[in-house]
């Protein structure tokens, strides 16, 4: 008989593989596998999921009913109640078959970071998993060891090469190992974070047109009322990844004029002689007239 796992390795970070659950699992069914009452089960309240599909929740439903539940979910005792560890997409599904019972596993895992650390993997392996999901889910296991440090300026940093806590840079090793993703691939995940809440909506609407490729380029944009208006129009022209990357580029290009008239009007107001100002001006219509044209023509 194969020698039982006794819960979860000490350096879990650092030791995870991408199957150590299924392994974990496995293992433990010949111990430790029950049905629980699913009554006498709740959700962890600071799970990273809270969005359940319907439709997909009533298909594993229905193959519930006829298959049972294939994969047990895992658990740990508070008081009388079990508390999900992972798999609380399975006990809703069984909840809405009908069902009294699941197959769960018990696991003595007393630490939160132990438990966060099996749910980010259940979840960042969801195929359902929604990009403003993903995202947060990433920036809620990275903010502990970030020493309150904006996570997406330490993620550049850490690509870069640059010093950012050791804490950090171990746990970014970690994940990069658990789920098979680069730094960079983080980095993109967690910029959805920075875009307007009422945007991320859309992205996490399943029905939206806004497309992965759109956001990269909606990212781009610094002016949060231009980025809404370029996002509306996504929708109502149903336009392609590549308008939508000549339209920021050419909204960069007028911020970018805009700003070199600026620089030019504050030049003028330190002059004091009436004469020099008044030549200031007529250069200034030169410039913008130049700056416009050059516009024109690419």
């Amino acid at each position: 008989m194969p020698k039982e796992k006794k819960g979860l390795p000490k350096n879990f970070a650092s030791r995870y593989k991408h199957d150590y659950i299924e392994e974990l699992v496995n293992e433990k069914i010949v111990y430790k596998v029950k049905e629980i009452d699913v009554k006498k089960i709740k959700p962890d309240t600071n799970q990273p999921r809270k969005l359940f599909d319907e439709n997909s929740l009533k298909e594993l439903a229905s193959s519930i009913k006829e298959k049972g539940v294939l994969e047990p979910i895992l658990v740990r005792k508070e008081g009388g109640i079990f508390v999900i560890i992972s798999g609380e997409r399975r006990w809703r599904a069984s909840i809405l078959a009908g069902k009294k019972t699941i197959p769960a596993i018990e696991l003595s895992v007393y630490k939160e970071k132990e438990i966060k650390e099996i749910q980010i993997i259940e979840n960042l392996q969801r195929k359902d998993i929604t990009p403003i999901e993903r995202a947060k889910v990433i920036k809620e296991y990275l903010e502990p060891v970030s020493d309150g440090r904006k996570i997406k300026t330490l993620l550049i940093n850490y690509r870069m090469g640059r010093r950012v806590p050791e804490n950090f840079a171990h746990t970014v090793s970690a994940l990069c190992k658990m789920i098979g993703k680069s730094p960079i691939t983080l980095e993109r995940w967690v910029s959805l974070l920075d875009l307007p809440e009422e945007l991320q909506k859309k992205i996490d609407d399943p029905n939206s047109p806004i497309t992965a490729r759109h956001i990269e380029q909606l990212l781009k944009i610094s002016d949060v009322k231009t980025m809404m208006e370029v996002a509306k129009r996504i929708e109502e022209e149903n336009l392609s990844s590549e308008e939508v990357k000549k339209i920021v580029k050419k909204s960069q290009k007028k911020k970018d004029v805009f700003e070199k008239i600026m620089k030019e009007i504050e030049k003028i107001k330190r002059i004091k002689d009436k004469e020099k100002v008044k030549h200031g001006l007529i250069e200034l219509k030169e410039f913008i007239d130049n700056l416009l044209k050059a516009m024109e023509e690419r």
